[in-house]
C-alpha cells in the first residue's frame, strides 16, 4: 500500500487496520453457515457464530498463546495463505481477529460482564449444542 505525498493542505494517510477488512459479524455468521454446506471448499471446524464465539474464547482463556493461523485456520476452514490477501476469507479472518481481541479486552477488563454468543430458538431458549 503506498501513502500519498505530503503537500501543503493534503492530509495524512490513514493507516489501513484490521477494522476495514473485517466483514460484520452478522455476514461472518452467514459465510461460514455457507462454507459449512459446500461441497467443494474445505469445511470450517466452526459451522455457527455461537461455536466461532465459544472456540475464540477458549483460545483467548486458555492457558498456552498460539499464533492466529494456528486456532483461525482450522476453525475457518481456511488455509494460512489466506492471511495474506485481500479476498472474501480474509475479510473473514479480520473478523474473527477482531472478535478476539474484543473477547480478550472484556476478559481481561471486565470479565463479569462477558456473555458468550449462544444460538437461541425463536422462543428464545438457549441451545447449548453448538
Amino acid at each position: 500500500m503506498t501513502k500519498p505525498k505530503q503537500g501543503r493542505g493534503t492530509r495524512k494517510a490513514r493507516k489501513t487496520t484490521m477494522a476495514d477488512y473485517a466483514m460484520s459479524f452478522e455476514r461472518l455468521g452467514q459465510w461460514i453457515s455457507k462454507r459449512a454446506r459446500s461441497p467443494t471448499l474445505r469445511h470450517p471446524r466452526a459451522t455457527s457464530l455461537s461455536m466461532l464465539d465459544g472456540a475464540v474464547a477458549a483460545v483467548v482463556a486458555g492457558p498456552v498463546s498460539m499464533a492466529s493461523e494456528e486456532w483461525v485456520c482450522p476453525l475457518l476452514g481456511v488455509d494460512p495463505d489466506a492471511f495474506n490477501h485481500d479476498t472474501e476469507e480474509f475479510s473473514a479472518i479480520a473478523a474473527t481477529l477482531m472478535r478476539h481481541n474484543a473477547i480478550s479486552e472484556t476478559l481481561s477488563t471486565r470479565p463479569e460482564s462477558f456473555e458468550p454468543l449462544f444460538v437461541r430458538s425463536p422462543d428464545g431458549e438457549v441451545d447449548p449444542q453448538p
